[in-house]
């Protein structure tokens, strides 16, 4: 069954120019054909498709399937984006395809990439959603200063991770383990790591300090292997 995106009214999903484009003219969908549509709120909707002119489609009396693809837990990851847009994006993609629940970009002092448009990185965390079957679209927060976020972070368990010589850190996964049913959180840094006054303003917030094996890892790479240790949490 093919996945969209819409706006929800009641029982009736609207879909957007894109999308009614994408039905008509890439998948050469008619009016009947029975299709899915995400409200980004959790829940997908089945029901038949619907063309309104040349622009518009919507599905009328949708039938709802609650907490579609609905992933257990709570992580927050926090990165600083690359400077090749093209690996956050990666990133992006692949997190909510594994189950992430939030993002939040980060401003440190060693970022290569400030500007960000939001709506580009957010239409790919919806197609990702439809494409591994989400209906909840994960919250994508920032760009915001890295102090701001250490105090915005409020998730029961908080890590950063950093490769701070002469330091004790903890290895991420078996730190997940040891606690699965709380909230997690994990920053991560630019290509060019956290600095030691940004990890101690962390560890002086309550943040451990964490390392991800003995390789060392891309910005994009490291991000998705915290958001993998998460979904692993309950694997024996």
């Amino acid at each position: 069954m093919h996945h969209f995106w819409g706006l929800r009214q009641g029982r009736n999903l609207i879909l957007n120019e894109e999308e009614s484009r994408h039905a008509r003219s890439v998948l050469r969908l008619s009016d009947g054909d029975l299709v899915r549509v995400l409200d980004g709120e959790g829940s997908a909707w089945d029901g038949a498709l619907q063309f309104i002119n040349k622009r518009d489609a919507m599905v009328a009396n949708a039938l709802e399937v609650p907490n579609y693809g609905a992933v257990s837990g709570s992580f927050h990851l926090y990165v600083a984006p690359t400077k090749n847009l093209d690996r956050l994006e990666w990133l992006l993609e692949k997190s909510v395809e594994m189950g992430i629940h939030s993002l939040t970009l980060l401003e440190c002092a060693r970022s290569e990439r400030r500007r960000l448009k939001l709506d580009r990185l957010v239409r790919v965390m919806q197609a990702a959603c439809k494409q591994s079957g989400k209906g909840r679209l994960p919250l994508l927060h920032g760009p915001i200063p890295f102090a701001q976020a250490l105090e915005n972070c409020t998730c029961e368990q908080k890590a950063i991770a950093a490769l701070i010589d002469g330091a004790d850190s903890h290895f991420l996964p078996p730190l997940i383990r040891s606690k699965p049913g709380e909230s997690w959180s994990v920053f991560i840094g630019p290509e060019g790591d956290f600095n030691e006054s940004e990890v101690s303003a962390a560890q002086s917030k309550g943040f451990v300090l964490v390392h991800l094996g003995p390789h060392r890892l891309r910005t994009e790479t490291a991000g998705l292997y915290a958001v993998a240790a998460f979904a692993q949490r309950l694997v024996s």
